[in-house]
């Protein structure tokens, strides 16, 4: 339609009244102020009718010899490119007339009575979902592409729960084994995996112990005890989960007093605490010696 305006326009230019038709001069005269009113007139995206985007680096005409995904390609920069002047410019196209708008959502507030999900927050964070897809396309077609500056890729929080069969083996520590002294054992699994670990349900807190300040329950308070698991990469999860799986397993399988973690936690726990005895290392599991390991047996 900008285009077919502009050759209106163009055209008009050169039409001249005919046999002193003042009429039609007038009509023309008017119709041409009409035109450039329109084509002074700003859009909503901030230019002219008759603007063309214009972005450095890039063609303005598509070439006909490009292949399908350069074609693709070219389409997905430019969408990119539309979605953060948006972003930028704050020109979100929301109507200013709340009649031709959407129905809005029941709001939400955060603590101190601020509303959380706005038309424009809703209407931003679409944009930077559809920005997020369309630049992962553009990264499939062309391996050295590289997002806008202002481009921050979305955190993906993945999860998963081991539950810990602490009903079924009541003599069994398991959350001593997976926590370890002050910790560290919980901290190792941490930081050798990746994932955050979280261990909660009932039984995860000492009873009498306020798990929260203000009282209030933790979250999965009131499920059976289980390990919490969360990351950013499914790898990294599935990697916590296997070692807190392994744990649980050893503390069923193998008597206390064979555990090897749990050996070298108590071992570990009087290292801290100052009362280690130099003979207080990992012994044999057959004889109890402590000059070999078990599997050094014949």
């Amino acid at each position: 339609m900008s285009s077919n305006m502009g050759v209106n326009n163009y055209m008009n230019m050169f039409v001249q009244p005919q046999n002193g038709d003042t009429s039609l001069s007038k009509r023309e005269s008017s119709s041409s102020d009409a035109n450039d009113r329109k084509r002074k007139k700003k859009s909503r995206w901030g230019g002219s009718d008759l603007e063309k985007t214009f972005i450095p680096g890039m063609p303005t005409v598509l070439p006909h010899n490009l292949t399908k995904e350069q074609e693709e390609a070219y389409i997905l920069q430019l969408q990119i490119e539309e979605i953060g002047r948006k972003l930028r410019t704050g020109e979100l196209g929301i109507p200013s007339n709340p009649e031709e708008r959407s129905p809005s959502p029941e709001p939400i507030y955060s603590s101190d009575g601020k509303r959380m999900n706005t038309r424009e927050y809703r209407t931003r964070k679409k944009l930077e979902e559809e920005r997020h897809r369309l630049i992962q396309r553009m990264a499939t077609i062309n391996p050295t592409f590289k997002p806008p500056a202002d481009y921050k890729p979305p955190v993906i929080r993945v999860s998963d729960k081991v539950m810990i069969p602490q009903d079924e083996h009541p003599d069994i520590n398991f959350v001593g084994l997976l926590i370890g002294p002050r910790g560290n054992t919980l901290k190792s699994m941490e930081k050798e995996t990746g994932a955050k670990i979280i261990i909660r349900g009932k039984g995860s807190v000492k009873e009498g112990k306020v798990a929260r300040k203000d009282g209030q329950p933790l979250p999965g308070e009131d499920e059976p005890l289980h390990a919490y698991v969360t990351g950013n990469n499914p790898e990294y999860v599935q990697k916590a989960v296997n070692k807190i799986k392994e744990i649980i397993k050893q503390g069923v399988e193998v008597p206390e007093g064979q555990n090897d973690l749990r050996r070298m936690q108590l071992r570990e726990l009087a290292l801290l605490n100052g009362t280690l005895r130099e003979n207080d290392g990992p012994r044999c599991s057959n004889c109890g010696a402590a000059d070999h390991k078990s599997w050094m047996v014949n």
